[in-house]
């Protein structure tokens, strides 16, 4: 199974600046809500091990979910740029930058359609503080 590290490197109020690695490598940057108490939708998850499966919706195609994380669920890896974007969810992106003055992840939607094709169905995601 392959192994992903999410390495939050950024925490603020107003989001989470990750980078998500495979086998030590960089593939992308991430943003995540602040840390709110876990609270659905505004919060960014737990820091933890968590496996992700594939998942699929009109709004959400080809995407992976992440399973069995504590008081939450369809927490997803999509694409997204700007915090107000993410309920709850992790968005990926080339880089970081600012959009409509706020913080974002850049190149979102090649970025996930990157993922597509280099990540399995199924893979575990460790989150990871590093602060």
């Amino acid at each position: 199974m392959q192994e992903l590290k999410l390495k939050r490197e950024i925490m603020s109020n107003k989001a989470v600046l990750g980078t998500l690695e495979l086998d030590g490598t960089e593939i992308c940057k991430t943003l995540e809500n602040p840390w709110l108490n876990n609270e659905p939708t505004i919060s960014c998850i737990p820091a933890g091990k968590y496996i992700a499966k594939e998942y699929n919706s009109d709004k959400y195609p080809d995407v992976w979910e992440l399973q069995d994380v504590p008081g939450r669920t369809y927490i997803l890896i999509h694409n997204g740029n700007l915090e107000r974007h993410t309920q709850g969810c992790i968005l990926v992106g080339r880089e970081w930058g600012f959009l409509e003055e706020e913080l974002a992840v850049l190149s979102s939607n090649p970025t996930l359609n990157g993922l597509r094709k280099k990540l399995n169905k199924t893979f575990s995601i460790e989150i990871i503080n590093v602060l």
